[in-house]
């Protein structure tokens, strides 16, 4: 194999040269860990002193931000959002410095040159919609791509998250050595379109300053557009959607084959818009569908989850059929 030069794509995909990707990082691998640990360290302390410290200066920003249609958990995730975008974004001191300003010239002073010099850079970074594209072979990371400016990214996955290939999050993505990190937390958009989301991304974007300036309003009209594909029109047959979601997210299901299993209700309902006595033998045999088509498991029974969701088996026999005859062109999809 001929070595990569320093001009050529770098082998991981990312789209830049391999002199500032990949073999940026090479040059200097061996300070790489030491790097990475200052800046992970300094981050806990970055979230530590946001809430603890500057809790009220949060809770003025969700004030000055409401949104007066968005309640329960779409409120919840919306506030998330700008506790995300607020210490960077949002002026709350003298001098128009945010809370990112004060915090740096606090605590910037004891990190190395190196370092410093990245943590610089979290400034200017912008939340934006990315999409998780692959994971490594190892599942020691995973590869993200930005909707808004088509770049990729690598991040770490750390044990017990759940990362489905398709799926897409919300985040701020800060440098670090050798990869970057998502700023505290992220937020999943279950059941969203991708097409309208890359819309609402290009309505919202200011240039180079992405969503730095209009974030509340991109993300209150994007958690606004998941309100509206997830509303059922029987309370019944979202109570279905719910319980089979419950019983998958105990077992660990990925969130890719929860969310086309619920589709698949969703498409049953709609077609047929069944008449229902038995939420959780509908929700019985929901999940026996997808543990079929979806996962191949060959080995669970009806009756087995039958028992599992306190429901007769024959009734969840003949549910299952229903579905299946409805939903026989989907299921070859």
């Amino acid at each position: 194999m001929s070595k990569i030069k320093r001009n050529d794509p770098c082998p991981c995909g990312s789209g830049k040269k391999y002199k500032k990707c990949c073999g940026f990082h090479k040059t200097s691998n061996q300070n790489t860990p030491k790097m990475n640990d200052e800046l992970n360290r300094i981050h806990q302390d970055f979230i530590t002193d946001a809430i603890n410290k500057y809790g009220d200066k949060m809770e003025e920003v969700h004030q000055q931000y409401e949104k007066p249609t968005l309640q329960g958990e779409a409120l919840e995730i919306y506030n998330t959002g700008l506790n995300l975008w607020m210490p960077f974004h949002v002026p709350c001191f003298k001098n128009n410095e945010t809370i990112f300003d004060v915090f740096s010239k606090k605590k910037s002073s004891a990190l190395s040159g190196q370092a410093k010099g990245l943590f610089a850079q979290w400034k200017n970074c912008s939340p934006s919609v990315y999409e998780i594209v692959s994971k490594s072979s190892e599942q020691t990371f995973v590869t993200v791509n930005d909707l808004g400016t088509n770049e990729t990214y690598k991040i770490p996955y750390h044990q017990g998250e759940e990362f489905s290939i398709g799926s897409l999050v919300i985040g701020i993505l800060v440098p670090l050595a050798d990869h970057y990190s998502f700023f505290f937390t992220i937020i999943k958009l279950y059941q969203h379109d991708k097409e309208r989301i890359k819309h609402l991304l290009e309505q919202y974007s200011d240039g180079k300053d992405k969503l730095s300036k209009s974030f509340p309003d991109f993300l209150g009209d994007t958690l606004t557009l998941g309100m509206e594909t997830s509303e059922w029109s029987n309370s019944l047959h979202e109570q279905v959607a719910q319980v089979f979601a419950n019983h998958l997210v105990d077992k660990n299901i990925p969130d890719d084959i929860l969310f086309k299993g619920v589709n698949l209700w969703k498409q049953y309902c709609e077609k047929e818009n069944p008449s229902l006595k038995n939420v959780d033998s509908y929700a019985a045999a929901l999940e026996y569908l997808v543990q079929k088509s979806l996962l191949n498991n060959e080995s669970l029974t009806q009756s087995q989850l039958a028992e599992e969701y306190n429901a007769s088996a024959g009734t969840v026999s003949t549910n299952y059929r229903k579905l299946t005859t409805i939903l026989e062109n989907e299921l070859k999809k």
